[in-house]
């Protein structure tokens, strides 16, 4: 009897997230102006809230909700659910314009009035936000990043569940990248890993290229080794020079030795031109000497030739006198 209960609640449980959708909808109405409610944040979406540096100080904390400025700032004491997050849509002749979320501690200003709905369920939210990204058209509004931002900083496991299905094959690829993104950035562990197999095994090359990225961005979860592994086995050699960029980018010190090894067993010539430049972003002296290194070794011409031209655009003192010393 308990299995039979079971099963008839798993059933009903897709129905059950449409309904309360449903009923959010009803309650968000189609009065013009903004609309808000509140729900729990997932742990790695960090601080959602617009800031001014002057250099790395905040000088000023806080939105406009009727402007354009947007972006994540992680502070102490900031991650988590210690505040919550509160979702914003604005309604223009009754239908939503504009999707934002921010952390419940952040300060927003608007000058329309804003209504606010209590006791939101957050499966409710996340099952209309991702109604309302499911109904995109292809051609992309750019406020559709910001309501897959705000799909990502739910914390309810259905949030997670809802944007492997916006990152499905068969959706537009602008909004497949950006849920990418998110994910990456936002979803810790569990995220990152969806990530890491988009750019294992997707079909397309530009979203395995743009899940390397994402990947290179979460250097904290260890994904060198997998972005290493893409490297050298992708079959696109776009998306292999594109890794080895990706991992000169990461700071990782066994940059040098992964990209110069690439050089001697990559047969594709872009991939060699793009491990050069790879090695010329190395962080500070290191690329200097990758460079260098390249040149007095034993590499084919072309090699050579790209090298000294990364070094001669480095401008360093240990790259002229180099230069000075070569050309004598």
């Amino acid at each position: 009897m308990r299995i039979a209960i079971a099963l008839l609640l798993s059933a009903l449980t897709p129905f059950a997230s449409a309904t309360s959708a449903d009923d959010l909808a009803r309650r968000i109405g189609n009065s013009d102006g903004w609309v808000s409610w509140r729900v729990s944040r997932a742990p790695d979406a960090g601080d959602a809230c617009c800031q001014t540096l002057d250099g790395n100080v905040v000088t000023h904390r806080g939105c406009d909700l009727d402007g354009r400025q947007w972006n994540i700032g992680t502070a102490p004491g900031a991650t988590g659910d210690a505040a919550g997050l509160v979702v914003y849509a604005h309604l223009r002749s009754g239908v939503v314009d504009k999707i934002r979320a921010y952390s419940a501690t952040c300060p927003v200003r608007s000058s329309e009035a804003l209504r606010r709905i209590e006791d939101v369920d957050p499966a409710a939210s996340v099952g209309w936000l991702a109604a309302q990204l499911r109904s995109s058209s292809a051609a992309k509004d750019h406020d559709d990043d910001e309501a897959i931002a705000a799909l990502a900083f739910h914390a309810v496991p259905a949030a997670m569940n809802a944007l492997q299905d916006l990152a499905a094959a068969g959706r537009p690829q602008e909004q497949r990248k950006t849920v990418l993104f998110w994910m990456g950035q936002a979803r810790g562990v569990a995220g990152v890993e969806v990530v890491g197999r988009y750019a294992q095994e997707d079909t397309d090359p530009d979203i395995r290229q743009h899940a390397v990225f994402v990947m290179s961005q979460a250097a904290a979860h260890n994904t060198y080794p997998r972005i290493l592994a893409i490297a050298r086995t992708d079959h696109s050699a776009e998306v292999r020079g594109q890794s080895l960029f990706w991992l000169a980018q990461m700071k990782d010190k066994r940059a040098r030795a992964d990209i110069t090894e690439a050089l001697r067993r990559e047969q594709d010539s872009e991939v060699r031109e793009q491990a050069v430049f790879a090695l010329s972003q190395l962080h500070g002296a290191e690329a200097d000497q990758a460079l260098i290194a390249l040149i007095r070794g034993d590499f084919p011409r072309e090699v050579k030739q790209k090298a000294v031209f990364w070094l001669g655009q480095s401008g360093s003192d240990t790259a002229i006198a180099f230069l000075d010393d070569v050309l004598r």
